[in-house]
């Protein structure tokens, strides 16, 4: 019971605030707030709980690989975003997502060099982001429909639920490779795509890219210590890190220049 209500609301609740902050603070904190562990943390729950914590230690290595992938997808979709509709920039993204994560996965290395390559390759995505032209979010209040957030949450839950059941069949290496499938990074950045178009989507990106490294740690770590620490032990030194750089890189942001 305790794994199935994981699956079905932790993801969907996180979603949903990190959905309200970005109405209330705007689209870079939304995207800084996305790469929060919201899905990977119950995914990897779900999965020690369910299958041991060797298997999710081993899935948090390949989780790193991961990373890349991701970086690809955030890339691709902000410049497909300038140039389709959201509903077919979604599935092409999805696509180079799985592409680059099977060409990571026979890079068996240890977690040094794993974490070395995320953070390569986050630094490398920060600066192919298309540009914007300066400007400052608008003040303006955004009318959002009734169904909005429920959707979102909705789409969540779907996505966790069927990330979940496949990790289930395809053992830990490609377990973790799936855990950072863009789920709550896919939900923002289409919503709003959708009702703000490409700089929107630009936006977000600028504060969820930088703010991946968070997540990167976030797996390094509890690949290294889910096994002698324990679950409760393992999960809250992997969180701790990663709140650490998440604070050190808001701190940044909010520093007078």
């Amino acid at each position: 019971m305790i794994p199935l209500l994981l699956r079905f609301l932790l993801a969907p609740i996180l979603v949903a605030a990190a959905s309200l902050a970005t109405r209330r603070w705007g689209d870079r904190v939304g995207g800084w707030l996305a790469a929060f562990p919201f899905v990977a943390g119950p995914l990897f729950l779900v999965m020690s709980l369910e299958n041991g914590l060797e298997f999710g230690a081993e899935s948090a290595l390949s989780a790193l690989s991961g990373i890349t992938a991701l970086a690809v997808f955030a890339v691709c979709y902000a410049h497909l975003a300038r140039a389709i509709h959201w509903s077919l920039a979604l599935p092409v993204g999805w696509s180079l997502y799985l592409v680059s994560a099977a060409l990571m996965h026979n890079m068996e290395t240890g977690v040094i060099p794993r974490l070395a390559g995320a953070l390569t390759s986050l630094w490398l995505a920060r600066r192919l982001l298309p540009r914007n032209p300066p400007c400052e979010e608008s003040d303006d209040v955004r009318h959002t429909p009734w169904w909005d957030l429920i959707a979102r949450m909705g789409s969540a839950a779907v996505l966790v639920g069927t990330v979940a059941t496949l990790s289930e069949w395809l053992g830990p290496s490609w377990s973790g490779l799936l855990t950072p499938f863009p789920i709550a990074t896919t939900i923002l950045v289409a919503f709003a795509h959708a009702k703000d178009g490409h700089p929107a989507v630009s936006r977000m990106l600028e504060g969820f890219i930088p703010a991946l490294s968070g997540l990167a740690l976030f797996f390094a770590t509890l690949s290294v210590s889910l096994v002698g620490f324990g679950l409760a032990g393992g999960f809250s030194t992997a969180l701790s890190a990663s709140l650490v750089v998440q604070i050190a890189l808001l701190w940044k942001r909010a520093k007078p220049r």
